[in-house]
């Protein structure tokens, strides 16, 4: 394959949780001589978000800063070149400072945050491509949800929605849903009932197409938002198995925790050593023990 194949066959392998085969083929891109040096800034900043994914935000922020300077370090095109893939510098640029900004959500910096998300978006004049915006409309929300004013995190969330919508990608357009529906259900925009029945929704299609880093927030968050014992019959469609992380649908808090767990699980039995650790010490990912 060549070094863009190679990448973006690692940022599919992460999507479906394959955290040490995507490691594999990432490092050595970031380096082996002869990678073009937007492939390597792009490798950089994706192994920072599957570590993110791995609740390890200290982990990913070196990650981050080395495809920022990579990415940084090419002399930008006399003419913008149409980059809908997002496979260039330009991109990697944006999806660098993006990337720290979540990292310094993750570690309560709040401020800096702010300014990293303001310097991605001076940076994505540069870029043509939908999924920096995405990825942007995502770490916006989740900055002002940590803050406190999910009213605030409403708006980028659904921008977010619309560009990955518009791109087509199933992943994004899942994760954007995720994150709407949560700020939309913290901002009082709609009842639990509502939020928990798409959630579960996410859920089970997340499951369906292998995309297990996404199933277990998603019943997270649903469990959180629903009742301890009861259902709002958010699952009368049936959720197909995945990897053995679902055996079962899921109809209350402790039976999405219970799945919220398996999936992560899997996880865990897919990432590196350095993930595995992560995945162990993070205070973002729950212990097994709070999920049963």
């Amino acid at each position: 394959m060549t070094p863009r194949q190679r990448w973006l066959t690692a940022v599919a392998l992460g999507g479906r949780g394959h955290y040490a085969a995507a490691w594999t083929l990432l490092a050595g891109l970031i380096t082996e001589s002869g990678v073009p040096t937007s492939i390597a800034a792009h490798a950089a900043v994706t192994r920072a978000s599957h570590l993110r994914q791995m609740g390890g935000h200290t982990a990913a922020r070196p990650y981050d800063a080395l495809g920022l300077r990579m990415a940084s370090s090419v002399v930008p095109a006399h003419d913008r070149a149409p980059d809908p893939d997002g496979t260039g510098a330009p991109a990697a640029r944006v999806d660098a400072l993006v990337g720290l900004a979540a990292d310094a959500v993750g570690l309560g910096d709040a401020a800096t945050a702010h300014r990293l998300l303001d310097a991605a978006e001076d940076a994505a004049r540069a870029v043509t491509s939908w999924r920096p915006q995405v990825r942007r409309g995502w770490v916006r929300a989740e900055l002002a949800l940590v803050e406190g004013r999910p009213g605030v995190a409403v708006g980028p969330a659904a921008a977010g929605l619309a560009a990955a919508t518009a791109g087509g990608s199933a992943r994004h357009v899942l994760k954007s849903r995720i994150v709407l529906t949560v700020a939309r259900a913290a901002a009082g925009e709609i009842g639990a009932p509502v939020a928990v029945a798409d959630l579960d929704a996410v859920a089970a299609e997340c499951a369906d197409r292998g995309l297990l880093p996404l199933v277990w927030p998603a019943a997270l968050a649903a469990a959180d938002l629903g009742p301890p014992g009861g259902d709002h019959g958010g699952n009368d469609a049936p959720a197909g198995p995945v990897a053995g992380a679902l055996a079962d649908r899921v109809s209350d808090a402790k039976r999405r925790r219970h799945a919220a767990a398996r999936a992560l699980g899997v996880l865990y039995s897919r990432a590196d050593p350095i993930g595995k650790r992560q995945m162990g010490e993070s205070r973002w990912l729950p212990a097994q023990s709070t999920l049963v």
